[in-house]
């Protein structure tokens, strides 16, 4: 397909929009984060992002250096990681979602309704069924949830590896990583939401990369992966509607009807093994994840949302589309949400004082970060 000036004008414009994004999220977390030094620490990191940019592109060193950097940076964030989870109290942390998704765990070992049950930090579980099976493991062998982000990194550092030609292009897209500040919190707080996306964006690569949907006549395993990912957080939807909604289109009648029933047949086993312990309709009503999930934002924009990615799902024509468009509109719908909350309650108590969660943002950097490596390495290979 001939891409055309105009084609290659657009895509230049939305690469620096989605690295924008990333800067605005990461100063975000400086500006809350850094307490008395928010200000110079803004400033160095607005002002060294660029420089470092266009140096290392300017730069070309002997690939084994950009390999050994690469697996080297890999090894030791990793064990950093598992230390840092050790030495943590997590209880010592305002910051509940390690909590949370522990207390769902016990719950279910014990034969009990997790949603009712209050975290260190008196709040009640928001984590859907699936991300709670996945802390399972973690919490039986380790004794923390917190490990899962240890492991999600080498899942992180396994797409990359996959996805970029060159251990340049790779080192790249892992410094970004490295060194950004919302995924630094996310590592000490012990939260699970920055890992969550991270597998959800690695589906996104199996299932556009490696199934290829569009070929295979039993597309089973498709949707059986699709309900459990679907069952890990809500917005995830918007990711799975942009990446296989055209797909499904695309099948017979006899493949939508297979996909479907066993969508729905997967999803209804998972939560039928979390609900049924409910005590009564009542206490599902007003302790249940859905809830509190979809509590976030007006039920019009959740609405539009799911409509807009329906629109991009029929436009898409790659993965980098793909994982492009979903972390933007991961970022928007996160966006209005904390313009809702400074425009009632002010700055100082949306960021400052903590009326909004600025973690909300992370779950489209995993996206951004593909996004940016495929935007600024991988111009020749963007509509393969």
């Amino acid at each position: 397909m001939e891409i055309t000036k105009s084609d290659k004008d657009i895509q230049g414009v939305k690469d620096y929009i989605v690295l924008f994004i990333y800067i605005v999220i990461n100063s975000l977390f400086i500006i809350k984060y850094g307490e008395n030094y928010n200000i110079p620490l803004l400033v160095f990191y607005v002002v060294a992002f660029p420089v470092f940019g266009l140096l290392y592109f300017k730069i070309n060193l002997r690939t084994v250096v950009y390999k050994s950097l690469f697996f080297s940076g890999i090894f030791c964030f990793f064990f950093i990681s598992i230390y840092l989870n050790y030495i943590t109290d997590g209880n010592s942390l305002n910051v509940d979602r390690w909590s949370a998704l522990e207390v769902g765990i016990k719950a279910i070992l014990n034969g009990e309704y997790p949603y009712n049950i209050p975290d260190h930090m008196g709040r009640e579980s928001s984590n859907l069924p699936v991300l709670i099976i996945i802390g399972m493991p973690f919490y039986l062998l380790f004794g923390s949830v917190g490990y899962l982000q240890s492991f999600c990194f080498l899942l992180f550092s396994y797409l990359v590896f996959k996805i970029f030609n060159t251990y340049k292009e790779r080192l790249a897209v892992l410094l970004l990583l490295l060194f950004s500040p919302a995924y630094l919190w996310e590592v000490y707080v012990k939260s699970d939401l920055f890992s969550n996306f991270i597998i959800i964006a690695g589906f996104t690569y199996l299932v556009w990369g490696k199934l290829n949907v569009k070929k295979i006549s039993k597309p089973d395993l498709v949707s059986f992966l699709a309900a459990l990912v679907m069952l890990t957080r809500l917005s995830s939807v918007i990711p799975l509607i942009i990446a296989l909604l055209r797909k499904f289109y695309d099948f017979n009648a006899k493949e939508k009807i297979r996909f479907a029933l066993l969508f729905i047949l997967t999803a209804g086993v998972v939560i039928y093994i979390f609900f049924q312990n409910v005590p009564d309709l009542n206490t599902f009503i007003k302790h249940n994840p859905f809830m509190i999930q979809g509590a976030k934002q007006p039920l019009f924009l959740s609405i539009l949302y799911i409509v807009i990615a329906v629109f991009l799902s029929f436009k898409v024509k790659s993965f980098y589309e793909v994982i492009c468009w979903s972390g933007m509109l991961l970022f928007v719908c996160v966006f209005v949400a904390f313009l809702i909350y400074i425009a009632k309650y002010g700055y100082t108590n949306t960021v400052i004082n903590s009326f909004f969660d600025l973690s909300f943002f992370n779950m489209s950097i995993p996206f951004l970060l593909i996004s940016i490596g495929y935007g600024f390495f991988k111009n020749n290979h963007l509509r393969q």
